[in-house]
C-alpha cells in the first residue's frame, strides 16, 4: 500500500519545465561547454553532443521523471513504490541511495560557486577589476584563497538563501524562484550577448566555437560529449525523480523534457557567445574551470568599457544558475528526511544546508592542495563523476527499461502518442543501457 502522497503539486506545466530547465542548465554550460566545443573540433563536437543529448540524455531524464510522477514521493518512497508495483527486489532502492548521495556531494561544489560568484559580482560593481592585468586577476584569486574569509562570508549568504528556498517548499519556494530565475537568466544573457557583440571579437569566437575541425575530434571527444550531455541535464542525482513527484496530472513528459533539453542547448550556446568574444578581444586563449571564471573573465570585463557593470551582471547570472541547480540538488535529500523520517521540512532544510556549507567551507580552505592534484573538491568530482553518477544512471536505465511493466510506463506517458512512447522505450532499453555501460567501462580504464 502506498505510504505517502506529497501535499504540494505544481499547477502548471510551465512551472515544471522552468524548474527542470534551471536545474539542468548547470554551471557546466557557463564554464565548460563552449570550451569543449572549441577543443574538440567545433561543429563535430556539437553534433555529437546533440546526438547524445536527444537519444540518450533525454530518454534517461524522462525515465527519472516517470518514476517521480508514478511514485509521487521522495526518491526512496518513489523507488519503494515502483519496486512494489513491479514485483521487484528492494535492492533496486540502490538507485535512490546512489542518486541522493551523488546529488548532495555535487551540492557542495555548487554552494561554493554560488558564494564565489556573489563575491566577484560585488567586487566588479565596486570597480575592483578596472584596468587590471591578467597577472593581477590571478593574484587576486590566489589572495582570496590564501585568506578565504570573504569567500566564506558570501558562501554563508548563499547557504542562507538556499535553506530558505528549500524550507518554504516546492510550490511556494522552488516554484516562485524558477518563475523569477528563468526570465532573469534569459534577460541577463541577452544583455551580455549584446555587450559581447559590440565590444568583443565575434568573428574569432565563431571560428573557435563552430569551426569544422574533424581532426580534433576522436573517441575521447565523443565520450566528453556524452558525459556533458548527462551532467548538464542533472541525470543520476535524483532531480528528475523529485521534480517528477510535483508534476501536474496528465503532463506530456517527453515533450516537456525535450523543451528542457532545447533550452539547455540554447543557454549553452548563448553563454559561449557572451563570454568568448570578450576573451579573444583581450587576446586570451579560452580555458575552463576556475581559470576561466575567476581569472580570465574578470580580466576581460575589467578591460572593457562599462565592464564593471556587465561583469557584475555576468556573475549574477552565474549565481542564478548555480542556485537553481543547488535547490534542485538539495530537494531530494530534504524530501527523504521529511517523508521517510518525518523530520519537519524547515529542520531538514537547515540541517542539510548546514552540512553542505561546512563541507564547502572546508573545500575552500583546502583548495590550495587541489592545485597540486589533490584536495577535497577533486575527490568529490572523481567520486561523483566516475562512480556514483554512472552507477546510478545505469541502474536507473536497467530498472525502468527492463524491470518496470510496460503498461505502467505507458500509463505515465499517456499524453504522448504511441510512436513517441515506442521510440522512448526502445532508446531507454537498447541505446541508453549499452552506451552507459560501455562509457563507464571506458572511463574506468582511462587513467
Amino acid at each position: 500500500m502506498k505510504l505517502y502522497l506529497p501535499v504540494e503539486r505544481w499547477q502548471s506545466r510551465t512551472t515544471f519545465v522552468f524548474a527542470l530547465a534551471i536545474a539542468a542548465v548547470g554551471l557546466g554550460n557557463l564554464w565548460r561547454f563552449a570550451w569543449l566545443m572549441g577543443e574538440h573540433g567545433g561543429a563535430p563536437f556539437f553534433l555529437s553532443y546533440m546526438f547524445c543529448l536527444l537519444l540518450i540524455g533525454v530518454p534517461l531524464l524522462v525515465a527519472e521523471v516517470v518514476l517521480g510522477s508514478h511514485g509521487r514521493g521522495s526518491p526512496f518512497l518513489t523507488m519503494s513504490w515502483a519496486t512494489e508495483v513491479s514485483g521487484r527486489s528492494r535492492v533496486w532502492l540502490t538507485v535512490a541511495l546512489l542518486s541522493c548521495l551523488a546529488g548532495f556531494l555535487l551540492l557542495v561544489s555548487y554552494l561554493l560557486m554560488a558564494g564565489w560568484s556573489l563575491s566577484y559580482a560585488y567586487q566588479l560593481q565596486l570597480g575592483g577589476f578596472a584596468a587590471i592585468s591578467l597577472a593581477g586577476a590571478a593574484d587576486y584569486f590566489s589572495a582570496q584563497l590564501a585568506t578565504p574569509a570573504e569567500f566564506l562570508r558570501w558562501q554563508f549568504l548563499a547557504a542562507v538563501f538556499l535553506a530558505a528556498l528549500a524550507a518554504i517548499g516546492a510550490r511556494r519556494g522552488i516554484g516562485l524562484f524558477v518563475w523569477i530565475a528563468v526570465p532573469l537568466l534569459i534577460t541577463l544573457l541577452g544583455v551580455l550577448i549584446s555587450f559581447s557583440i559590440e565590444f568583443g571579437d565575434l568573428s574569432a569566437a565563431g571560428s573557435y566555437l563552430f569551426a569544422w575541425q574533424p581532426l580534433d575530434f576522436d573517441r575521447g571527444s565523443f565520450m566528453a560529449a556524452l558525459g556533458h550531455a548527462l551532467y548538464t541535464l542533472s541525470i543520476g542525482v535524483a532531480v528528475g525523480m523529485s521534480y517528477g513527484a510535483y508534476t501536474p496530472d496528465r503532463l506530456p513528459i517527453v515533450r516537456s523534457v525535450l523543451t528542457v533539453a532545447l533550452f539547455d542547448v540554447g543557454v549553452a550556446v548563448a553563454a559561449g557567445v557572451a563570454i568568448f568574444p570578450l576573451l579573444f578581444a583581450n587576446n586570451l586563449m579560452p580555458a575552463e574551470g576556475f581559470g576561466l571564471l575567476f581569472i580570465s573573465v574578470p580580466y576581460a570585463f575589467g578591460n572593457m568599457p562599462f565592464g564593471d557593470l556587465y561583469g557584475a551582471l555576468f556573475f549574477l547570472a552565474v549565481f542564478v544558475v548555480t542556485m537553481g541547480t543547488a535547490v534542485a540538488l538539495i530537494e531530494p535529500i530534504v524530501s527523504v528526511l521529511e517523508q521517510q523520517f518525518r523530520v519537519r521540512r524547515l529542520h531538514a532544510a537547515i540541517a542539510m544546508t548546514g552540512v553542505a556549507f561546512l563541507l564547502s567551507a572546508y573545500a575552500t580552505v583546502d583548495l590550495s592542495a587541489a592545485a597540486q592534484g589533490q584536495g577535497f573538491l577533486l575527490w568529490l568530482d572523481r567520486v561523483t563523476s566516475e562512480w556514483l553518477i554512472p552507477a546510478a544512471v545505469l541502474l536507473l536505465a536497467l530498472f525502468v527499461g527492463w524491470r518496470m511493466p510496460r503498461e505502467v510506463l505507458r500509463k505515465e506517458l499517456s499524453r504522448e502518442p504511441d510512436i513517441l512512447f515506442s521510440l522512448w522505450y526502445f532508446l531507454i532499453r537498447f541505446v541508453a543501457v549499452p552506451v552507459i555501460a560501455f562509457a563507464w567501462l571506458w572511463l574506468s580504464m582511462v587513467p
